[in-house]
């Protein structure tokens, strides 16, 4: 550890115990990006700023660089986690594990730390699933690894009605290059992705979506994360038996 220090706001997306009375915590900072830090003594009662410590808070951060932990050294509350109910729940931790696996500690990116402050405000007032995939979506975008969803990887032609996704070369695969082992991508997941992507989280319109079309997306998007990241999304297990 060095004695040099660091402060920032940043948003909590996990944390879990850590030794006798610390805790270990994950953030994403404004001007930092992803933070991974020990909270030592969190646990203890008496100790104020560890109390505040808890997933979708939203901190103002005082850290003790380290060379792979930092250490919170301090910290005050901006705003209190949300009161989710479960469903709520579960889809705040979806967003918290996606965030944490595609995005790199030290790396700024303050329209990421945006997106979240905006995903935070809405996830208890719409259809927490659909506020999920669209965060996901443009989560993807942001970090650069969205899937070229208009024309074929393999031979360039524009999309034209129902294809397939290729996790592997991450993107769209027409009909003419399928080759049996791609998902399917019908029109209206196509639609409805593009539709994500630019729903704003400050005005959301309403829109209809078939059941059908949800959970192909949902599908693409989860096996593409775990191919890009390879790491298994451990939220879809509560997801899954939730029935969410």
């Amino acid at each position: 550890m060095t004695d040099k220090g660091f402060n920032d706001e940043a948003l909590i997306l996990k944390v879990k115990n850590w030794q006798t009375a610390d805790k270990y915590a994950v953030c994403f900072s404004r001007g930092h990006g992803k933070i991974s830090f020990l909270a030592y003594g969190a646990r203890y009662a008496r100790t104020n700023g560890g109390r505040l410590v808890q997933p979708f808070a939203v901190l103002d951060m005082n850290f003790f660089a380290g060379k792979k932990l930092d250490t919170l050294k301090s910290c005050e509350l901006i705003s209190y986690p949300l009161q989710f109910d479960l469903k709520q729940m579960a889809y705040a931790a979806l967003i918290a594990e996606v965030t944490e696996n595609l995005t790199e500690e030290h790396q700024p990116q303050e329209e990421i730390y945006e997106l979240l402050l905006a995903v935070r405000s809405v996830l208890t007032k719409h259809n927490p699933r659909l506020v999920a995939l669209s965060y996901i979506v443009k989560l993807l975008f942001l970090t650069g690894i969205l899937p070229n969803c208009q024309s074929c990887v393999n031979c360039g032609k524009p999309a034209e009605g129902d294809a397939y996704f290729s996790v592997v070369q991450g993107g769209l695969v027409c009909n003419d290059c399928h080759g049996g082992e791609e998902l399917p991508f019908g029109t209206e997941a196509q639609e409805f992705m593009a539709q994500l992507l630019t729903l704003d989280f400050n005005n959301p319109q309403p829109f209809k979506v078939r059941g059908g079309a949800l959970m192909e997306l949902e599908k693409i998007l989860q096996r593409f994360i775990v191919f890009q990241t390879d790491k298994p999304l451990k939220s879809l297990g509560f997801l899954s038996q939730t029935g969410f």
